[in-house]
């Protein structure tokens, strides 16, 4: 059964229906346990999940960058078993949420990189340069905070590098489908 974006919205719309659920229950209930603030995570998490799936899902149905979709699905899948089994196992292991954390940033990146493969190739020079930059910075962002995870890294001016390389990838990934509709033709002037 492949993972098509209406499913991932229908997993999404249900999965925020079920955290609602269980905070009503909670509120009638006038309790809160363990047990539902585990499930309470686990739907708020498979949320998450949606989301981070939803741009791989669009480019798994195109011919060209497939594959990029399945690897952005999979992550995501991988990253949300992880944390549900964080959650539920509670295992007391830094390595295992170290790899929790690294999963997570492996499928925000690859949706960041599906996001920018499903727009058409850009055609102006300005939104070919925001494309490939937050491409790469989407690349840098996993490789510096993965290497930091591993080693522990808590230099502040290196998390600030990479806060600094965030917010361009960010701004790349919504720059360049709004400059890619510019011509990339200089206008003429009326009456020439």
């Amino acid at each position: 059964m492949p993972l098509t974006p209406k499913r991932v919205i229908l997993v999404l719309l249900v999965s925020l229906l079920a955290a609602g659920l269980v905070v009503v229950i909670m509120g009638a209930l006038g309790e809160y346990t363990k047990t539902r603030g585990r499930f309470l995570l686990t739907a708020l998490s498979l949320s998450g999940f949606s989301l981070l799936a939803l741009t791989p899902s669009l480019l798994a149905q195109r011919a060209n960058h497939r594959y990029w979709g399945y690897a952005g699905l999979g992550i995501a899948g991988l990253a949300y078993l992880l944390f549900v089994g964080g959650i539920w196992g509670t295992p007391d292991s830094d390595a295992y949420w170290k790899s929790v954390a690294i999963a997570s940033l492996g499928s925000v990146s690859l949706c960041q990189v599906c996001w920018l493969l499903l727009m058409t190739r850009p055609r102006a020079l300005i939104a070919r340069t925001a494309w490939l930059t937050a491409g790469a910075a989407s690349g840098l962002v996993l490789a510096l905070a993965v290497i930091a995870i591993i080693v522990e890294i808590r230099s502040a001016p290196f998390w600030w590098a990479v806060t600094i390389l965030i917010f361009v990838q960010v701004s790349g990934g919504i720059a360049a489908p709004i400059l890619n509709r510019w011509p990339s033709h200089p206008v003429k002037a009326i009456g020439s």
